[in-house]
């Protein structure tokens, strides 16, 4: 009777031990969205409206692009995807979109068009993939 009492609890603690240590991971990434600052928040459509700057443009696609894409294309997430940081390495900062072709762009385009981002990101990504499109003429 003793030993069933032994196997019996050193089950049960078992099972504790097992339900403790087991939590599914119900993350979805690592990535976080850039949130310009409040002032810069209030200025984003004038700039976009007003100089339709390259680098502001740019900018704005890869804080993006980090939210939606950030999990593959960023060299120091351990989920980045070699296949994916050949295309693009958001981690390279202002030079993320050098090694972008016509087809990556339009890649871009149609990866972001159903998001849930404003219209005035939306409005930067269609300038800065026109202008990137220029670049590469």
């Amino acid at each position: 009777m003793f030993i069933h009492t032994k196997i019996w609890l050193l089950s049960f603690a078992l099972v504790v031990l097992v339900l403790r240590t087991c939590v599914q991971d119900m993350s979805t990434s690592e990535v976080t969205d850039i949130v310009p600052p409040l002032e810069e928040k209030k200025n984003i459509s004038t700039k976009i409206s007003n100089e339709n700057s390259f680098e502001e443009c740019s900018e704005i696609t890869r804080g993006v692009l980090i939210t939606f894409c950030g999990s593959c294309h960023q060299s120091s997430l351990d989920s980045h995807k070699a296949g994916a940081i050949q295309v693009f390495d958001l981690d390279k900062m202002a030079n993320w979109h050098t090694s972008l072709s016509e087809e990556n762009l339009n890649g871009i385009a149609r990866r972001t068009q159903n998001k849930d981002i404003t219209d005035q990101k939306k409005e930067a990504i269609a300038t800065f993939i026109k202008l990137k499109e220029l670049q590469l003429e």
